[in-house]
């Protein structure tokens, strides 16, 4: 019965050694697994914030060149505007000569802030008139209005003496009257001719 006893108790004993002894594995595997995945787990992390790190840097050089863009863009724009600024002038003298008939002479072109007195000689109210028409049609004069017409004076011959009132637009929303004006221009000619 001792041995018996003895046997059973060896044989439990073993038993919850070799229980204890799995369950220890079990426990260490389980540990060196999770050790192991904590460890990637920090390398991918660390590979992650350096990667953050370089994309906020490339974001900042982004936002740097975004402002320099717009930077850029809005110094090209003055720099059109003044071009432009600089060619409304020509261009409104340039539109002024194609409008201006045979038989009509300027005597007086004065613009203040965009507002314009024409004064001038006519040999006839009609060819004021075609000149109106024409300066009308120019995307650089606007509101163009007839204040008079007179008799020009005894010295100066049988001429008609006008003003003319009009809005001067140095930088026009469109060139399209511009081709009015050369059309008209044309047809004025071949009606002459």
């Amino acid at each position: 019965r001792e041995i018996a006893a003895e046997v059973s108790r060896r044989r439990d004993l073993t038993i919850g050694l070799v229980t204890l002894a799995v369950i220890a594995l079990v426990l260490l595997g389980a540990y060196f697994y999770q050790s192991s995945r904590l460890a990637t787990l920090g390398d991918e992390l660390a590979g992650l914030r350096q990667e953050i790190q370089v994309l906020n840097s490339k974001l900042k050089e982004v936002a740097d060149l975004q402002s320099k863009i717009k930077e850029f863009k809005s110094k090209h724009k003055v720099i059109e505007d003044i071009n432009k600024q600089k060619v409304g002038p020509v261009r409104v003298m340039e539109s002024l000569s194609k409008a201006t008939p045979s038989g009509l002479w300027l005597t007086e072109f004065r613009e203040t802030n965009g507002s314009l007195v024409i004064n001038g000689l006519a040999l006839d109210n009609q060819t004021v008139a075609d000149f109106l028409r024409l300066l009308e049609s120019s995307s650089y004069f606007n509101n163009v209005e007839l204040i008079e017409t007179t008799k020009a004076d005894a010295k100066t011959g049988p001429y008609k003496k006008f003003a003319i009132r009009a809005k001067v637009l140095y930088r026009p929303p469109a060139v399209a009257g511009e081709k009015k004006i050369q059309g008209a221009a044309v047809s004025k000619k071949g009606e002459k001719g």
